[in-house]
């Protein structure tokens, strides 16, 4: 492994890792188009990216040892940096909840026991097949929030700010995860499985969470979130379209990679547009 370490001093990565603070006063209780169910979906996910994050750090720091490709050491090292501040970003993302009485602590408390149970009774590798799908919906939706300004355009202050740059960052390192599954020995079938079964967990973590928030608020069932649903899931205009939806079940064909998806014209304008470090 020390001749790995030395390699991968020599080697730079294929994307920076920035040191990245927001201020979360400023912002509104419903940030997302004034829309408490919007504001409460992204609130929820940001509960369990917080967690999520550092969760994919630690398979990866264990996993590393297997990987001898320094282009690859470099890329992980990079890989854990970006996902470190998004870690911490989305932790400090408290200060909004905190101020507008929103109480994300609750659950994210009971994330660092989901979390922490998988790693204590899950296998490795089988944790990383979670971690690849977890990158994959990262890369997905993040591309569509990126390039759908029907949406992005919604938005407001800093917390749109933060999701954009996360979405960016997503982008510039989502094959990571997913080429040292693969250098490691991880195969198709475990990657399928997996990806099966985490989306399901997934799925009602979000449900869980964007309800207790909605609940506390009074504002569960409403006409309203009926009807904001259906715009965000619009097969032609929403969030989570059709194109979208096709991206994220082409994952199940054996021969998929990450980059058969292009985003770099994408990242590139949001580099621009977010003043980003660009390497």
């Amino acid at each position: 492994m020390s001749t790995t370490i030395n390699a991968i001093q020599k080697v730079k990565s294929s994307f920076p890792v920035r040191n990245i603070k927001f201020n979360f006063d400023p912002s509104t209780r419903y940030w997302f188009d004034k829309d408490p169910l919007y504001s409460h979906f992204l609130n929820t996910l940001s509960a369990i990216t917080a967690q999520g994050e550092l969760f994919l750090i630690r398979m990866l720091r264990t996993l590393r040892e297997r990987i001898n490709d320094p282009v690859l050491q470099a890329d992980i090292s990079a890989f854990i940096g970006q996902e470190a501040m998004h870690a911490k970003e989305h932790t400090a993302y408290h200060r909004y909840a905190d101020q507008n009485g929103i109480d994300i602590e609750t659950f994210e408390q009971q994330l660092i026991h989901i979390y922490t149970l998988l790693d204590r009774t899950i296998p490795l590798m089988d944790r990383m097949a979670i971690g690849c799908a977890i990158e994959h919906c990262n890369g997905t939706f993040g591309a569509e929030l990126l390039r759908n300004n029907v949406w992005n355009q919604r938005m407001v202050g800093p917390l749109r700010d933060l999701w954009l740059w996360h979405a960016v960052e997503e982008n510039e390192h989502k094959a990571v995860f997913f080429d040292a599954y693969h250098a490691a020995g991880g195969g198709y079938t475990r990657r399928i499985v997996w990806m099966v079964l985490g989306c399901s967990i997934f799925a009602g973590l979000m449900t869980y969470g964007t309800a207790r928030l909605l609940i506390a608020d009074k504002k569960f069932l409403s006409k309203k979130h009926l009807q904001s649903i259906s715009q965000i899931a619009h097969p032609k205009t929403g969030l989570f379209n059709i194109i979208v939806l096709k991206e994220f079940f082409d994952y199940i064909r054996p021969s998929f990679h990450p980059f058969d998806y292009d985003t770099k014209q994408l990242e590139q304008r949001w580099q621009k547009e977010l003043s980003l470090k660009v390497q």
